[in-house]
């Protein structure tokens, strides 16, 4: 809207006041003032009618003016900023370059917000540019690829050891050692491909033990002594001493997601190029990042899962205890793993994954996760 537009709509909001305050308001405001004047005796009210004082319109018309214009200037941000994508690096001669740049602005959080907003349209809907990404490599800080996966996984890890900050220290449990050499094989639902092809339904292994109810109290604690301590811990919960140290741990949970969508995107960004390397990656540079990449989400995934359990006290996934943000992020990068798993079903015995990583990427080729 322009500075006329604005003030004609102005100039007519104020007509149409003028003259409704002109058949009605003045005799409200003549009584009003009138009651006033009478209640407080020492005070002098003026009670001229403003209607026909030149300074009093010019002013009521010089706001309406700045009303206008504020109101069209927030519109017109809401419709840039909101509702339309941003594609500044596509006006870019170098376009990864200036991508690249925006996820490492962070100086500016809008900057670096919306980089990964365009990373994430990019991977997703444009096969141009995830193209250009793939084959960008004569660069000499690295390949494109590697210096923007590099990114998306800085920001996961950095949530990554923020909850691993808030973990209760354990104690370490005894792991068998692997033998050097050793590889373990991931196989398409949990079976040989030949026997996937020839119709056999592949084995379906057993679901875990549920676990035994923690007693916080110790088995010496029984009858009455139980019930006091019992008692004792409810009253403290519901304290407020009790009520802020719960607030403070919900509060320090929730800092990790303060860029929760950036996270979403980061993750769903790379699992993107991952899967359409397959066709588009003629160099190969994603293959030598695969387990990178995998290790990434798995370590992420073990510690959003031991956090929900850790806010439900009971040593179980529950989804209705758990933080609502820490749900769904767990949803977000178990769904990644399987649109990697789904994608990669004919090449998951080809792959070359440290132990660690083939056992728990088998979860997902069994459909079991």
């Amino acid at each position: 809207m322009s500075f006329s537009r604005a003030f004609g709509f102005a100039t007519s909001v104020l007509c149409k006041f003028w003259l409704a305050y002109f058949v009605v308001g003045w005799g409200v405001y003549r009584s009003v003032c009138g009651v006033l004047a009478r209640i407080f005796s020492t005070s002098a009210y003026n009670v001229a009618s403003p209607l026909f004082s030149a300074s009093m319109l010019a002013f009521w018309l010089h706001t309406f003016v700045l009303v206008v214009l504020t109101w069209e200037f927030a519109h017109q941000l809401f419709e840039i900023i909101v509702t339309e994508p941003t594609r500044i690096n596509e006006l870019s001669v170098d376009r990864n370059l200036c991508l690249l740049s925006g996820l490492r602005h962070t100086e500016s959080p809008l900057i670096q917000h919306l980089a990964f907003q365009e990373l994430y349209r990019a991977a997703a809907f444009s096969m141009e540019q995830r193209v250009e990404i793939l084959t960008d490599i004569d660069r000499t800080s690295g390949t494109m690829w590697t210096q923007i996966s590099a990114e998306c996984i800085a920001v996961i890890s950095a949530a990554t050891g923020q909850l691993k900050a808030q973990a209760p220290a354990e104690k370490p449990k005894p792991v068998a050692p692997i033998k050097k050499g050793e590889a373990v094989d991931v196989r398409a639902g949990g079976a040989p491909m030949a026997d996937i092809l020839q119709g056999r339904k592949p084995a379906v292994p057993a679901p875990p033990p549920a676990p035994a109810p923690v007693d916080l109290f110790g088995v010496e604690a029984q009858g009455l002594e139980k019930y006091v301590l019992t008692t004792l811990r409810d009253m403290l919960v519901r304290s407020p001493l009790g009520q802020r140290i719960l607030r403070s741990h919900r509060a320090q949970s929730t800092s990790v997601f303060a860029n929760f969508q950036q996270q979403v995107w980061a993750i769903r960004s790379l699992i993107r190029l991952v899967e359409c390397s397959i066709t588009e990656d003629k160099y190969g540079v994603v293959q030598t990042d695969i387990a990178r990449v995998l290790e990434t989400l798995f370590a992420y995934l073990i510690e959003l899962e031991r956090s929900a359990m850790q806010s439900d006290g009971s040593g179980a996934y529950n989804v209705q205890t758990a933080n609502r943000q820490t749900i769904a992020m767990v949803q977000v990068v178990r769904n990644a793993l399987y649109v990697f798993t789904t994608s990669f079903y004919e090449y998951l015995e080809a792959l070359k994954l440290p132990p660690q990583q083939a056992k728990q990427l088998q979860a997902f080729a069994n459909f079991s996760a």
